[in-house]
Protein backbone atom coordinates (compact mmCIF):
# COMPACT_ATOMS: atom_id res chain seq x y z
CA UNK A 1 0.00 0.00 0.00
CA UNK A 2 2.07 2.75 -1.02
CA UNK A 3 2.03 5.83 1.56
CA UNK A 4 3.98 9.22 1.58
CA UNK A 5 6.41 10.02 4.58
CA UNK A 6 3.80 11.79 5.97
CA UNK A 7 1.17 9.24 5.94
CA UNK A 8 -0.45 9.75 2.93
CA UNK A 9 -2.15 6.72 0.84
CA UNK A 10 -2.18 6.83 -2.69
CA UNK A 11 -2.77 4.61 -6.26
CA UNK A 12 -1.16 5.13 -9.38
CA UNK A 13 -2.65 3.79 -12.33
CA UNK A 14 -1.43 3.86 -16.11
CA UNK A 15 -3.08 1.99 -18.77
CA UNK A 16 -1.37 3.34 -21.25
CA UNK A 17 -1.38 1.13 -24.10
CA UNK A 18 2.64 0.99 -25.15
CA UNK A 19 2.57 2.71 -28.06
CA UNK A 20 1.07 5.84 -26.21
CA UNK A 21 4.06 7.06 -24.50
CA UNK A 22 2.84 11.31 -24.12
CA UNK A 23 1.07 12.10 -21.50
CA UNK A 24 1.28 13.98 -18.43
CA UNK A 25 0.49 12.78 -14.81
CA UNK A 26 -2.81 13.27 -13.84
CA UNK A 27 -3.09 14.34 -9.58
CA UNK A 28 -6.83 13.86 -8.15
CA UNK A 29 -7.84 15.61 -4.89
CA UNK A 30 -11.39 14.52 -3.11
CA UNK A 31 -13.13 16.92 -1.14
CA UNK A 32 -14.80 16.53 2.34
CA UNK A 33 -16.39 13.50 3.73
CA UNK A 34 -15.37 10.56 0.71
CA UNK A 35 -12.35 8.84 -0.41
CA UNK A 36 -10.14 8.46 -3.60
CA UNK A 37 -12.53 5.97 -5.04
CA UNK A 38 -15.13 9.02 -5.54
CA UNK A 39 -12.78 8.93 -8.82
CA UNK A 40 -12.83 5.42 -9.89
CA UNK A 41 -15.47 5.74 -12.52
CA UNK A 42 -12.83 8.47 -13.94
CA UNK A 43 -9.97 5.63 -14.39
CA UNK A 44 -10.84 4.06 -17.45
CA UNK A 45 -11.13 6.89 -19.44
CA UNK A 46 -7.59 9.15 -18.02
CA UNK A 47 -5.25 6.28 -17.30
CA UNK A 48 -5.84 5.14 -20.91
CA UNK A 49 -3.82 8.15 -21.87
CA UNK A 50 -1.89 9.90 -18.57
CA UNK A 51 -0.70 8.06 -15.48
CA UNK A 52 -3.61 8.67 -13.00
CA UNK A 53 -2.38 9.31 -9.69
CA UNK A 54 -5.66 8.80 -6.56
CA UNK A 55 -4.96 9.80 -2.68
CA UNK A 56 -7.13 9.32 0.19
CA UNK A 57 -6.91 13.25 1.33
CA UNK A 58 -5.61 13.45 5.50
CA UNK A 59 -8.33 12.51 7.25
CA UNK A 60 -10.25 9.94 5.19
CA UNK A 61 -9.52 6.39 3.95
CA UNK A 62 -6.29 4.66 4.32
CA UNK A 63 -4.49 7.85 4.85
CA UNK A 64 -3.23 9.19 8.50
CA UNK A 65 -6.03 10.72 10.88
CA UNK A 66 -5.11 13.25 12.83
CA UNK A 67 -6.30 14.03 16.49
CA UNK A 68 -9.05 15.70 17.55
CA UNK A 69 -6.71 18.80 18.97
CA UNK A 70 -4.40 18.18 15.34
CA UNK A 71 -4.13 22.35 14.04
CA UNK A 72 -5.52 21.92 10.42
CA UNK A 73 -3.96 24.32 8.19
CA UNK A 74 -4.42 24.47 4.03
CA UNK A 75 -0.22 24.66 3.68
CA UNK A 76 -0.51 20.47 5.04
CA UNK A 77 -2.89 20.17 2.61
CA UNK A 78 -1.02 21.38 -0.44
CA UNK A 79 2.18 19.70 0.91
CA UNK A 80 0.48 16.24 1.11
CA UNK A 81 -0.56 16.47 -2.47
CA UNK A 82 2.48 17.67 -3.78
CA UNK A 83 3.92 14.88 -2.13
CA UNK A 84 2.15 12.88 -4.40
CA UNK A 85 2.78 14.44 -7.28
CA UNK A 86 6.26 14.42 -6.41
CA UNK A 87 6.08 10.71 -6.77
CA UNK A 88 5.85 11.21 -10.30
CA UNK A 89 9.12 12.27 -10.98
CA UNK A 90 7.33 14.60 -13.60
CA UNK A 91 8.44 18.06 -14.38
CA UNK A 92 4.54 19.21 -15.07
CA UNK A 93 1.54 17.75 -13.68
CA UNK A 94 -1.92 18.25 -14.13
CA UNK A 95 -3.99 19.00 -11.01
CA UNK A 96 -7.53 18.00 -10.50
CA UNK A 97 -9.57 18.58 -7.46
CA UNK A 98 -13.39 18.43 -6.46
CA UNK A 99 -15.10 20.72 -3.75
CA UNK A 100 -12.46 21.23 -1.25
CA UNK A 101 -9.94 19.80 -3.22
CA UNK A 102 -10.87 21.95 -6.13
CA UNK A 103 -9.54 24.83 -3.31
CA UNK A 104 -6.76 22.72 -2.39
CA UNK A 105 -5.46 22.57 -5.86
CA UNK A 106 -5.80 26.04 -6.50
CA UNK A 107 -3.30 26.38 -3.84
CA UNK A 108 -1.18 23.96 -4.77
CA UNK A 109 -0.66 25.83 -8.43
CA UNK A 110 -0.05 29.20 -6.41
CA UNK A 111 2.52 27.54 -4.56
CA UNK A 112 4.70 25.65 -7.49
CA UNK A 113 3.00 27.15 -10.41
CA UNK A 114 6.05 26.40 -12.41
CA UNK A 115 5.12 22.85 -12.04
CA UNK A 116 1.48 22.74 -12.89
CA UNK A 117 0.21 21.78 -16.55
CA UNK A 118 -2.92 23.18 -15.58
CA UNK A 119 -5.83 22.93 -13.04
CA UNK A 120 -9.56 21.36 -13.10
CA UNK A 121 -11.83 22.31 -10.43
CA UNK A 122 -15.17 20.89 -9.73
CA UNK A 123 -17.75 22.14 -7.84
CA UNK A 124 -15.16 24.04 -5.94
CA UNK A 125 -14.42 27.63 -5.44
CA UNK A 126 -11.49 29.94 -4.58
CA UNK A 127 -12.58 31.52 -1.69
CA UNK A 128 -14.60 30.40 1.56
CA UNK A 129 -16.78 33.45 2.16
CA UNK A 130 -20.65 32.62 0.33
CA UNK A 131 -20.19 29.29 0.58
CA UNK A 132 -23.15 27.79 1.87
CA UNK A 133 -24.30 25.39 4.68
CA UNK A 134 -20.57 25.40 6.51
CA UNK A 135 -22.09 26.80 9.36
CA UNK A 136 -24.62 24.16 10.34
CA UNK A 137 -22.10 21.49 10.57
CA UNK A 138 -21.12 21.59 13.78
CA UNK A 139 -24.65 21.57 14.67
CA UNK A 140 -25.63 18.60 12.38
CA UNK A 141 -22.96 16.56 13.96
CA UNK A 142 -23.48 17.54 17.55
CA UNK A 143 -27.51 15.88 16.78
CA UNK A 144 -27.10 13.17 14.64
CA UNK A 145 -23.52 12.48 14.50
CA UNK A 146 -21.83 11.79 11.30
CA UNK A 147 -24.40 9.47 10.07
CA UNK A 148 -27.06 12.64 10.98
CA UNK A 149 -24.33 14.72 8.98
CA UNK A 150 -24.05 12.49 6.17
CA UNK A 151 -27.93 12.32 5.66
CA UNK A 152 -27.97 15.27 5.20
CA UNK A 153 -25.02 15.83 3.26
CA UNK A 154 -26.56 13.41 0.56
CA UNK A 155 -29.51 15.70 0.36
CA UNK A 156 -27.11 18.40 -0.92
CA UNK A 157 -25.05 16.70 -2.96
CA UNK A 158 -27.62 14.46 -5.29
CA UNK A 159 -30.63 15.08 -7.32
CA UNK A 160 -33.26 12.48 -6.13
CA UNK A 161 -33.48 9.86 -9.12
CA UNK A 162 -30.37 10.61 -10.39
CA UNK A 163 -27.14 7.99 -10.69
CA UNK A 164 -26.76 4.66 -10.03
CA UNK A 165 -28.44 3.28 -6.43
CA UNK A 166 -25.57 1.22 -5.94
CA UNK A 167 -22.81 3.95 -5.97
CA UNK A 168 -24.90 6.21 -4.40
CA UNK A 169 -25.46 3.67 -1.61
CA UNK A 170 -21.32 2.97 -1.54
CA UNK A 171 -20.92 6.82 -1.23
CA UNK A 172 -23.37 7.38 1.79
CA UNK A 173 -21.52 4.37 3.38
CA UNK A 174 -18.00 6.06 3.10
CA UNK A 175 -19.22 9.42 3.98
CA UNK A 176 -21.03 7.98 7.28
CA UNK A 177 -17.56 7.30 8.67
CA UNK A 178 -16.41 10.60 8.53
CA UNK A 179 -15.06 11.76 11.70
CA UNK A 180 -16.39 15.27 13.04
CA UNK A 181 -12.78 16.72 14.13
CA UNK A 182 -12.19 16.20 10.69
CA UNK A 183 -14.78 17.36 8.80
CA UNK A 184 -14.49 20.37 11.04
CA UNK A 185 -11.45 20.95 10.73
CA UNK A 186 -11.41 21.02 7.15
CA UNK A 187 -14.35 23.06 7.30
CA UNK A 188 -12.58 25.87 8.59
CA UNK A 189 -9.86 25.77 6.35
CA UNK A 190 -12.38 26.05 3.87
CA UNK A 191 -15.08 28.52 5.32
CA UNK A 192 -11.06 30.88 5.92
CA UNK A 193 -10.14 30.64 2.25
CA UNK A 194 -9.14 33.53 -0.02
CA UNK A 195 -7.35 33.30 -3.21
CA UNK A 196 -8.50 36.38 -4.51
CA UNK A 197 -5.15 38.28 -4.94
CA UNK A 198 -3.25 34.71 -6.22
CA UNK A 199 -5.89 34.31 -8.88
CA UNK A 200 -5.23 37.51 -10.55
CA UNK A 201 -1.79 36.87 -11.22
CA UNK A 202 -1.68 32.89 -11.52
CA UNK A 203 -0.47 32.31 -15.25
CA UNK A 204 -1.52 28.44 -15.60
CA UNK A 205 -4.67 27.18 -17.66
CA UNK A 206 -7.79 26.61 -14.96
CA UNK A 207 -10.78 25.02 -16.13
CA UNK A 208 -14.05 25.76 -13.76
CA UNK A 209 -16.35 23.45 -13.65
CA UNK A 210 -19.39 24.32 -11.27
CA UNK A 211 -22.82 22.06 -11.47
CA UNK A 212 -25.76 24.85 -11.26
CA UNK A 213 -27.75 23.90 -8.37
CA UNK A 214 -24.71 23.34 -5.67
CA UNK A 215 -26.05 24.48 -2.12
CA UNK A 216 -22.42 24.84 -1.56
CA UNK A 217 -21.15 26.86 -4.22
CA UNK A 218 -22.94 29.90 -5.93
CA UNK A 219 -22.42 30.08 -9.75
CA UNK A 220 -21.41 33.78 -8.95
CA UNK A 221 -18.18 31.88 -7.48
CA UNK A 222 -17.42 30.30 -10.43
CA UNK A 223 -18.04 33.33 -12.45
CA UNK A 224 -16.08 35.55 -10.46
CA UNK A 225 -13.04 33.48 -10.65
CA UNK A 226 -13.46 33.44 -14.54
CA UNK A 227 -13.37 37.02 -14.70
CA UNK A 228 -10.15 36.73 -12.36
CA UNK A 229 -8.30 34.02 -13.92
CA UNK A 230 -5.19 34.89 -16.35
CA UNK A 231 -6.40 31.77 -18.27
CA UNK A 232 -9.22 30.07 -17.65
CA UNK A 233 -12.47 28.52 -18.83
CA UNK A 234 -15.76 28.10 -17.72
CA UNK A 235 -18.67 25.59 -18.00
CA UNK A 236 -21.94 25.23 -15.75
CA UNK A 237 -23.45 21.57 -15.74
CA UNK A 238 -27.14 22.19 -15.75
CA UNK A 239 -29.39 20.32 -13.16
CA UNK A 240 -27.04 19.24 -11.00
CA UNK A 241 -26.31 19.48 -7.27
CA UNK A 242 -23.33 19.09 -5.47
CA UNK A 243 -22.07 15.40 -6.48
CA UNK A 244 -21.16 16.25 -10.24
CA UNK A 245 -18.24 14.41 -10.56
CA UNK A 246 -19.66 11.31 -8.82
CA UNK A 247 -22.99 11.06 -10.64
CA UNK A 248 -21.84 12.00 -14.39
CA UNK A 249 -18.02 10.44 -13.74
CA UNK A 250 -18.06 9.21 -17.47
CA UNK A 251 -18.94 12.25 -18.97
CA UNK A 252 -17.07 14.55 -16.91
CA UNK A 253 -13.68 12.48 -17.16
CA UNK A 254 -14.38 12.22 -21.67
CA UNK A 255 -14.58 16.35 -21.16
CA UNK A 256 -11.16 16.51 -18.67
CA UNK A 257 -9.37 14.26 -21.24
CA UNK A 258 -10.19 16.52 -24.06
CA UNK A 259 -9.06 19.35 -22.09
CA UNK A 260 -5.68 17.83 -21.48
CA UNK A 261 -5.28 16.88 -25.08
CA UNK A 262 -5.65 20.57 -25.80
CA UNK A 263 -3.26 21.79 -23.11
CA UNK A 264 -0.41 19.41 -24.39
CA UNK A 265 -1.65 20.68 -28.08
CA UNK A 266 -2.26 16.82 -29.22
CA UNK A 267 -4.80 15.53 -30.91
CA UNK A 268 -4.92 11.65 -29.94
Amino acid sequence: MPTTAHGIHYVTQDLRPPWITSGLPVIFNHGIGTNLDIWAEWVPVISARHPMLRFDMRGFGKSAIPSEDHEWSMEEMVRDLWDIADTTGAAKVHLVGESFGGTIVLAAAVARPEQVASVTISNASFKGAGIGQLQYWKDEFSEGGAAGWGERMMVHRFVPGVGDKRALAWFAREQATTRPHVALGLGGILAAADLTEQMKTLDVPISIVLPDSSPFVPVQHATELHQLARRSKLRIVPGVRHGLPFVHAREEAAALLASLAQYEGKAD
